[in-house]
């Protein structure tokens, strides 16, 4: 299979602590993760959830895929795609030692490792929140009002089209998630950095960045 996450074509065979590949994207959790997050090594404000029908790029097919399930992700730094946990002046891992298995994988020489797991057992919001009472039911909700798949079978598909007055259209579900993020932070007292994981990105931001082709990888 040819990868597009091999930096340099030249053989070797240990990493050089280029960080290049963190530079790239922070990875997607497993369930081989979940005490990683459960036990706070990894806060939920550092993660972000792509969600059902979104569009992401299959890093190493290089593919664009409709997502079939959550994707949670490690967020970048300050806009970027960069992992958050890369410290840039020793390009090194700051929690190196608890680090995602997709890491403890990834090879960039390679890929081999990586390929075999990176599709499989993701970790899902639900493996994580089910046992929070009331949460889930909420995000479920929010999952059912906010389907992507719903919002692109709207004539126009997109918030500004001439669609956006129709009833359950595009503007009308960003407007119903960005209201519910809003309450879940003044009466829920939920710390805004949390909802990029609780109910993924903002659907108003989905909807732009797919406009200006601008698809995160998993």
């Amino acid at each position: 299979m040819a990868s597009t996450m091999n930096p340099s074509p030249v053989h070797r065979s240990s990493c050089l602590r280029c960080g290049t590949c963190c530079r790239k994207g922070g990875p997607a959790l497993h369930l081989e993760d979940r005490d990683l997050v459960l036990q706070g090594l990894i806060h939920t404000r550092h993660l972000y959830t792509i969600r059902k029908g979104e569009f992401a790029k299959d890093p190493v097919r290089g593919e664009l895929i409709r997502v079939d399930g959550d994707i949670i992700k490690i967020k970048g730094r300050e806009g970027s795609w960069v992992c958050r946990f890369l410290d840039e002046d020793a390009n090194a891992c700051r929690i190196y030692e608890h680090r995602p298995i997709e890491c403890r994988q990834l090879e960039c020489w390679d890929t081999a490792r990586l390929e075999q797991v990176y599709r499989h057992g993701r970790l899902s919001r639900k493996d994580l929140l089910t046992d929070v009472q009331g949460l889930w039911e909420l995000i479920e909700d929010h999952e059912r009002r906010c389907d992507y798949d719903r919002i692109r079978r709207v004539p126009g598909g997109r918030p500004g089209t001439g669609a956006a007055e129709i009833d359950g259209g595009p503007a009308e579900i960003t407007r119903y998630d960005a209201e519910l993020r809003r309450l879940m932070v003044a009466r829920g007292g939920l710390e805004p950095e949390m909802l990029d994981f609780l109910l993924g990105r903002p659907v108003e931001t989905v909807l732009r960045l797919n406009l200006s082709d601008s698809y995160p990888g998993f």
